[in-house]
């Protein structure tokens, strides 16, 4: 297998992966993790376009998605606001549920 193919054959599979790591909505870190690998699929589809005659614009749409994938990053793992934000949520949450599980232990 050529490297040109183990290329094609990388961006392919991390791109269903991330996919399936962004819809699978498990998790604020998992989403994050999914657009750095979103970035290293757009990384290898450039390299895997330069080898080919006509992917010009096969490397303007990963070049593109690349720094779309990074504002994800970004949005998921780096942001203090948003991070600060998703604890309020957290904690929301763990207390809905335990006054949710109190009404059901009641009843």
């Amino acid at each position: 297998m050529s490297s040109s193919e183990l290329i094609e054959w990388y961006a392919t599979i991390s791109g269903i992966v991330a996919a399936i790591m962004l819809a699978g909505d498990f998790g604020r870190k998992v989403t994050g993790f999914g657009f750095i690998l979103f970035c290293t699929m757009n990384i290898a589809w450039i390299l895997f376009a330069q080898t080919q005659p006509d992917g010009g614009g096969l490397t303007w749409q990963n070049g593109i998605l690349f720094f779309v994938n990074l504002l994800g990053v970004y949005q998921y793992l780096l942001s203090a606001k948003n991070r600060r934000r998703m604890e309020v949520v957290e904690k929301a949450v763990e207390k809905f549920e335990a006054k949710e599980a109190k009404a059901e232990g009641a009843a």
